[in-house]
């Protein structure tokens, strides 16, 4: 037990704390009762939230080792959503790093997506799918400078993009993260745009799991990046490869645990 971690939960909207060290754990505190804990428990699911950019990153580097997409320098240009955009054509490393030369049109700190006249109706792309999100706002865009912008909007389109790689076999490289390498203990599912066509990109990478299933995963990641598995030299690339923030104090990324440079989905 840790008295301040303990002091923490009672005081602090904190709905879990997990401590691994060595093969096991070794504090393991959830949201008391007088607080939040009449509404979680082991089995509740949690909100990925910006997470599931960099597990959308993981997906991706399976799907690469898999044999489904060529490598992080591969352009996308075999995607039918994005032709007659500013994404077209551009290096799958770019939409990894958020710096794809679209913040002329998406903006995450600010209401709707800039840039047209519908975002004064504070136009929603996460529920909204990436055919009708390019049509609206991306058609004859050009791109601009290859600069940091982080959005959601990217993730969105990775998410969708591998699962117009692997086609039919989507589903088997889930299994294959989760079932098989991360070992969940209970079902992890992912957001749908609904009455959407996979073709016209329904898939959000919003994913929901377990406290103790986030860290089962947590752990696949660092295994492999430090067993230098396939997937571990795609986590090993992509950190190489990140880029420099260079964020003005006029932007409101937030504060909490600011770093200077992302690379491949990940702070």
């Amino acid at each position: 037990e840790d008295k301040f971690v303990k002091k923490q939960m009672k005081t602090k909207a904190i709905l879990s704390y997990l401590y691994y060290q060595d093969g096991e754990v070794l504090i393991d505190e959830i949201s008391p009762k007088e607080q939040m804990g009449e509404f979680i428990n082991n089995e509740t699911k949690f909100y990925s939230m910006s997470m599931g950019k960099s597990i959308t990153s993981y997906i991706l580097g399976h799907a690469i080792c898999g044999g489904y997409i060529d490598g992080v320098d591969a352009r996308i240009n075999d995607w039918p959503p994005i032709e007659n955009t500013l994404y077209h054509n551009q290096k799958l490393i770019d939409f990894l790093n958020m710096s794809v030369g679209d913040q002329k049109y998406i903006n995450e700190f600010k209401i709707g997506t800039t840039g047209h006249p519908l975002a004064d109706l504070t136009y929603e792309y996460e529920t909204n799918t990436i055919y009708s999100t390019l049509n609206l706002f991306f058609k004859n865009t050009t791109k601009s400078k290859s600069i940091y912008n982080y959005n959601g909007f990217i993730t969105q389109l990775l998410f969708n993009y591998v699962k117009h790689k692997t086609g039919k076999d989507f589903q088997k490289i889930l299994n294959k993260v989760f079932q098989d390498k991360v070992k969940t203990k209970n079902s992890v599912y992912f957001n749908r745009i609904k009455y959407a066509s996979v073709e016209h990109g329904n898939g959000h990478p919003m994913v929901r799991m377990t406290r103790f299933d986030y860290l089962r995963l947590a752990k696949a990641i660092m295994d492999d990046y430090q067993n230098d598995t396939c997937v571990g030299k795609y986590l090993k690339e992509i950190h190489k490869r990140r880029i420099p923030k260079k964020y003005n104090k006029e932007k409101n990324e937030p504060l909490f645990n600011r770093t200077k440079s992302y690379g491949g989905q990940f702070h």
